[in-house]
């Protein structure tokens, strides 16, 4: 049998208005109830392995600031310790025979700016052994290294100390003029002593009062 549609529907409103019935009355009498129960249900809802939340913050403990650990460890550099060398032990001091004689040293400056010399060479070399009471020639290689030029007549080679070996007196007049830079040999004749033994004597260039060059001999004579 076949229903209108109108009373269908009325039979729905019918049996909907009978559930309602039936179904209990809830009465919430207090809001502060009804929210807690509600989050009562909620929290039991939450998973197990959810800690419940806390009204209460709780401060955390102050950690220490972070400090940077070093890569590495500066290692001190190992230092070597330098063997001592061998105490070297000192020449022994030659003998007056060895050493050059007095201020006739070659290369040696010696003089002031306008009056200044140097000894280049000597012949013979100082201790040379030659016989007694014979003539002896000696040359001194002198340069001049002063400003002035050591004119003709106006300078003096004279002798200044040591043995007296001069052939023709202590004292002659310089025999030609040398110019500033120029090298000259200078001659002086001596006589060696009759008797054996070593023997210095010192000469030297004069300009008035002033002598600004020293050339020496030692001769040894036997």
């Amino acid at each position: 049998m076949i229903f209108p549609l109108r009373n269908f529907l009325v039979f729905l409103v019918f049996l909907a208005l009978t559930i309602s019935a039936c179904a209990p009355v809830v009465t919430i009498d207090d809001p502060q109830v009804a929210m807690e129960t509600m989050v009562a249900a909620t929290i039991a809802a939450l998973p197990t392995n959810t800690p419940p939340p806390s009204a209460t913050m709780t401060r955390r403990p102050a950690q220490a600031l972070f400090t940077p650990t070093p890569l590495f460890t500066p290692v001190p550099v190992f230092s070597i310790t330098p063997v001592p060398s061998s105490t070297t032990e000192p020449s022994p001091t030659p003998s007056e025979t060895d050493l050059p004689v007095g201020g006739g040293e070659v290369g040696k400056y010696q003089g002031h700016g306008n009056f200044a010399c140097m000894v280049m060479g000597q012949k013979p070399i100082d201790w040379k052994k030659v016989k007694a009471d014979k003539l002896l020639y000696v040359v001194w290689t002198i340069k001049n290294v002063g400003a002035k030029e050591w004119r003709q007549g106006a300078l003096e080679i004279i002798y200044v100390e040591g043995t007296k070996m001069y052939e023709f007196g202590p004292s002659q007049e310089l025999a030609y003029t040398i110019p500033p830079g120029d090298t000259r040999d200078i001659v002086v004749v001596l006589r060696t002593p009759k008797a054996g033994g070593d023997y210095l004597a010192g000469f030297g260039l004069q300009h008035g009062s002033d002598v600004f060059c020293d050339f020496r001999i030692g001769v040894s004579v036997r």
